[in-house]
């Protein structure tokens, strides 16, 4: 191998290192802007009648709950049952939309967009299920 070649060989594998390094730093800058929006991420969602309206995050944590004036005269049981139902809606529209968020920068085919995906459905099982459970 001439030195011209070896000079070429080594300029080309410089350019791919950099582009590698250029490529990380923006995965790191993605990933920064992510966690930021999830420190900020909720949502919110009211029951069917509008009775109750829950404000939810994506870690599970619930911002707010508010009662209709109407939520007052209904039996105790049927609004915990509802009060319990739109915190789980609500839980689960927030860690979706991270999950959104989170395809849009790493791709849908993401491994790690899958990993989330798993956790989500297993944290906030979808509505219509018998029971809700947390782990």
């Amino acid at each position: 191998m001439s030195t011209e070649e070896l000079s070429d060989t080594i300029a080309a594998l410089n350019a791919k290192i950099d582009a590698q390094i250029a490529h990380a730093q923006d995965l790191a800058a993605e990933s920064a802007k992510l966690e930021d929006e999830v420190a900020e991420t909720t949502a919110t969602v009211s029951s069917a009648d509008g009775r109750v309206t829950v404000t939810a995050r994506p870690t599970g944590g619930i911002e707010s709950v508010q009662l209709s004036s109407i939520s007052t005269a209904t039996d105790a049981a049927a609004l915990g049952g509802l009060i319990t139902a739109t915190i789980a809606k609500a839980q689960r529209a927030a860690a979706e939309q991270v999950l959104a968020s989170m395809s849009l920068t790493l791709g849908e085919s993401s491994p790690l967009v899958a990993a989330v995906r798993n956790d989500i459905d297993t944290a906030f099982p979808r509505a219509g299920g018998s029971t809700i459970e947390y782990r």
